[in-house]
C-alpha cells in the first residue's frame, strides 16, 4: 500500500494500527492533488487483490481494505511539543476522511472507496466530462489510463460536524 501511495505522490503521515494516513498535496501541491489521491486509492485496491490471489495461493484468508478521500484546507506541520514534534496535518478535513472510510465498512454501500463531493470539485477542470456540480453518475471520467466510475451513496452526516457530507463509491 505504501508504494502505491508514494507511486502517485502520496506522502504517508503515519500508521495507525492497520490503517495509513497519507496526505496528497501537503508539503507542496503538485495541482493535480485530487486526481492523485483517486488513482492511489484505485492502485491500492488493486495491490490488495495481487497480494489476495497470493494468500488463497497459500490457502489464506483474504484481507480485506477501506479507503476514504477527502479533500479540504488543513493545518499542516510540524505538530506536537518541545519534546516530541512530528509532521502531520489535523482539522476538520481530516477528521471527515476518517469519518469517511469508516463508512467502507457499511455493507449498503458496497464501497471499499468512498470519496466526497468535495474530492471531486478539487479535480482539475480538464479532467472532468460534466462540471462536478452537475456530474452524472453514468459517465465514467478518466484519470491516467483508468477510467473511474462514481456511484452517489447520498448525503450522510458526519459525527462531530453539523454539516452533512455528499458522498460517492469510487470504483475503477
Amino acid at each position: 500500500m505504501s508504494l502505491a501511495l508514494e507511486a502517485h505522490g502520496g506522502v504517508i503521515d503515519k500508521y495507525i494500527g492497520d490503517a495509513i494516513m497519507a496526505l496528497f498535496g501537503a508539503p507542496v501541491s503538485q495541482g493535480d492533488d485530487a486526481d492523485r489521491a483517486l488513482a492511489a486509492a484505485l492502485a491500492m485496491e488493486r495491490a490488495l487483490a495481487t497480494l489476495n490471489a497470493e494468500l488463497a495461493a497459500e490457502g489464506r484468508s483474504p484481507l480485506a481494505i477501506g479507503i476514504g478521500i477527502n479533500t479540504a484546507r488543513v493545518v499542516a506541520g510540524n505538530i506536537g511539543s518541545a519534546r516530541r514534534l512530528n509532521y502531520s496535518v489535523i482539522g476538520d478535513g481530516v477528521n471527515v476522511a476518517a469519518r469517511i472510510e469508516a463508512l467502507t465498512r457499511n455493507p449498503e454501500y458496497r464501497a471499499t472507496i468512498i470519496t466526497t463531493a468535495a474530492t471531486l470539485a478539487a479535480r482539475r477542470p480538464s479532467d472532468l466530462k460534466t462540471p462536478a456540480a452537475n456530474y452524472d453518475s453514468r459517465s465514467p471520467f478518466t484519470n491516467g489510463p483508468h477510467t473511474i466510475t462514481l456511484r452517489p451513496l447520498g448525503i450522510v452526516p458526519v459525527k462531530g460536524r453539523t454539516e452533512p457530507v455528499e458522498i460517492f463509491a469510487v470504483e475503477g
